[in-house]
């Protein structure tokens, strides 16, 4: 049952400050899970990020193979030797083997030097770990906080590393006078919520959104929460807008 149409109303009384959560992943992230030998790409020219979810303890590598790794509490930064001869600069080609510790668990790299951009690699310890930290975060929330927590997060693009992001870019022919496109959802293992975003832009010259025009099926099949940061919107303008789902499992 779909009974917090006036979100947005609340979510601007409640403000935008909150858990000072980490930035989501961009679509070119790799996530790799322990005690799994994983080959990644990595930029031979540029600095390569690890990040853990916890802790980094240690990160032991062969220097020999001219890599040369700096870490702080969750990031590591891996970088390949260039040489320069002659006026010619020469980049590695020889892979690497790196071991994360990372938390409790122990992530095993290869890292293979390439001529790409830099690499982020996170280090995830996969399903369990994940709803746990979902349920230590919404723990002792009243529905409706969760359902505001969740919104913020997403609105500030300030995101769980343990919410599962899933960008896209989907076009849905569903209104005349608006171009809706959904651009990403998040995902709250555990909690049986998500959060679909989508951009909304004008055909026209202006137009008036209200949050019950987003009650449709081809948007969300079980909605339980909608926000739109712009109710107005003319020519070259855009909205957000955010619609909670409940998925059917968790509470």
């Amino acid at each position: 049952m779909f009974y917090l149409l006036s979100l947005l109303t609340a979510f601007f009384l409640f403000g935008f400050s909150g858990p000072a959560f980490s930035q989501d992943p961009s679509p070119g992230d790799i996530a790799i899970l322990p005690e799994v030998t994983t080959p990644v790409e990595m930029s031979n020219s540029d600095a390569n990020r690890i990040v853990c979810a916890s802790t980094i303890e240690d990160v032991i590598f062969s220097k020999e193979k001219g890599l040369s790794v700096h870490f702080t509490k969750r990031d590591a930064f891996l970088k390949f030797q260039i040489l320069k001869e002659d006026g010619q600069l020469t980049y590695s080609t020889t892979p690497a083997e790196v071991f994360v510790v990372c938390g409790d668990h122990v992530f095993r790299i290869i890292a293979i030097p390439k001529r790409v951009p830099s690499k982020t690699v996170r280090l995830t310890s996969g399903g369990a770990d994940q709803i746990k930290s979902n349920l230590t975060l919404m723990r002792g929330l009243p529905y409706e906080e969760k359902l505001l927590t969740l919104i913020r997060a997403v609105y500030t693009d300030q995101i769980p590393e343990s919410f599962t992001v899933t960008q896209t870019r989907k076009v849905i022919d569903l209104f005349r006078d608006i171009e809706v496109t959904l651009t990403r959802t998040i995902s709250v293992e555990g909690e049986g919520l998500m959060v679909k975003e989508f951009v909304v832009q004008p055909r026209g010259s202006h137009i008036e959104l209200r949050e019950k025009d987003f009650l449709k099926v081809d948007l969300a099949l079980r909605p339980v929460a909608i926000t739109i940061d712009r109710l107005t919107l003319t020519t070259g303008q855009s909205a957000r807008v955010l619609i909670v789902e409940q998925r059917g499992e968790g509470n």
